[in-house]
């Protein structure tokens, strides 16, 4: 199998002059970033980290990719053929991951357990553990999987391939980019061992806002080249342009144990389900509105858990108590620290928990599994047959959706590409600095 270059993957994809004119572009620039999020790793199998959301997939890909009308295509490894047994997937010779680890079927093998056990567990639920061919070490079979449902669970980014031993505090993959942290920075740096084609920037610079002002404010002294949520702090960078990019995500409401009658299924739907956009927008979160009754909290005075590593969710938190709250069923934000936030959410001993569920393609059937593995992983295996929306699969859990997460901002002008999100395809254009 020959080794598709990203400027050649971009040029077949993409029949443009700006595609054209992406293949010529020499490998240059440094993108800034300065986000208020929790810094603690980075891991493309996570379904409930932000930051994992936005980069896991600049450094690590699935076997698979979809094309423009979502079918599945071979990225590492050729499409799965019926065996015998199953579905039998060869992967591309000479993967090399960004830390120079030779990858085989064994370390596709740990990869898609790993993935099935987090938040991979959204696509692969319903699949039987894989093993390696013994008569091939760059092939592995899963169990009675039909090749086409698999194919397509494999191109999702919550499944990419990660080498044995995989550790999110020095993240590896066949992506376009190498990942390194660095007292709460995470660098991601240009990758030549990339199976798909290094990246076009040289490399990508993220820091830890203390909060959405910090982050804004960096903006607007051109400490960064991003604006996460906004164009500046207290006046507009005049020369920045709008960034709409995708959703990555969801802030979900979550209720527990402690909120007895008001824990039971469908009442955080409820809850969340007529909250005001215009109180939610500086946050970057969009109200996903439908048909549904909307209440206010009914539980007695609440505390509402967050994790006091992530700045984003706690100013978010704040800003939802007086919509939530009513006479006498006061909801305060606690922050806590993460390993207490982590068991109250494994033990649900908590009245209500603000969380992140990550929405890892457009595609609504595995969007609807992710928020059904964010409750409970055996949930995903049986999926609603064609979900109206992700609102309707809420209103039988103990989730409810406050508003979908998009990539938004401001950016400055010489950065392309960046409302795609593609981190490895974004390119820097100097005639426009």
């Amino acid at each position: 199998m020959n080794r598709l270059g990203r400027r050649s993957f971009l040029a077949a994809a993409f029949a443009t002059g700006a595609a054209s004119a992406l293949g010529r572009t020499p490998a240059a620039g440094v993108l800034r970033l300065r986000l208020p999020l929790y810094f603690g790793g980075l891991d493309p199998h996570s379904l409930d980290d932000p930051l994992s959301a936005l980069f896991g997939a600049a450094i690590a890909d699935p076997l698979y990719a979809l094309d423009p009308s979502g079918k599945p295509y071979p990225a590492l490894a050729a499409m799965p053929e019926r065996s015998a047994t199953g579905a039998r997937i060869m992967l591309r010779p000479e993967l090399i991951s960004a830390r120079g680890k030779a990858l085989l079927a064994a370390d596709a093998v740990f990869s898609f357990k790993r993935a099935q056990s987090l938040g991979g567990a959204a696509v692969l639920g319903g699949f039987r553990a894989p093993s390696v061919d013994p008569k091939d070490r760059f092939s592995f079979v899963v169990p009675d999987a039909n090749p086409d449902a698999l194919a397509r669970a494999l191109a999702n980014p919550l499944t990419a391939l990660v080498p044995r031993g995989f550790s999110p505090q020095a993240p590896d993959g066949t992506g376009a980019f190498k990942a390194s942290f660095a007292s709460g920075a995470l660098g991601l740096t240009r990758n030549e061992n990339a199976a798909r084609g290094a990246s076009f920037l040289e490399r990508i610079e993220l820091s830890r806002a203390a909060d959405l002002a910090d982050a804004l404010r960096a903006f607007e002294t051109g400490q960064v080249d991003v604006g996460w949520l906004g164009n500046g702090l207290y006046r507009p960078n005049a020369g920045a342009i709008t960034l709409e990019g995708p959703i990555f995500g969801w802030i979900v409401l979550r209720t527990g144990l402690d909120a007895k009658n008001w824990g039971a299924p469908g009442i955080a739907s409820q809850l969340t389900a007529a909250l005001p956009s215009a109180a939610l927008a500086r946050f970057g979160v969009r109200a996903v509105t439908g048909a549904g009754e909307s209440v206010r909290w009914g539980g007695g005075p609440t505390s509402l858990l967050v994790s006091d590593d992530a700045p984003h969710l706690v100013e978010l938190a704040r800003a939802l108590e007086p919509l939530l709250s009513s006479s006498g069923n006061e909801v305060r934000t606690t922050p806590v620290a993460r390993a207490t936030w982590i068991e109250a959410r494994r033990s649900r001993r908590y009245g209500l928990l603000l969380d992140f569920v990550r929405a890892a393609n457009n595609d609504l059937t595995q969007s609807v599994q992710a928020l059904l593995a964010a409750v409970d992983p055996a949930l995903a295996r049986r999926p609603p047959k064609n979900p109206n929306s992700v609102l309707s699969a809420t209103r039988t859990l103990s989730l409810g959706i406050v508003g979908e997460m998009r990539v938004a901002g401001a950016r400055s002008p010489e950065f392309e590409g960046l409302d795609s999100w593609q981190l490895g395809n974004v390119w820097l254009n100097p005639e426009k600095r």
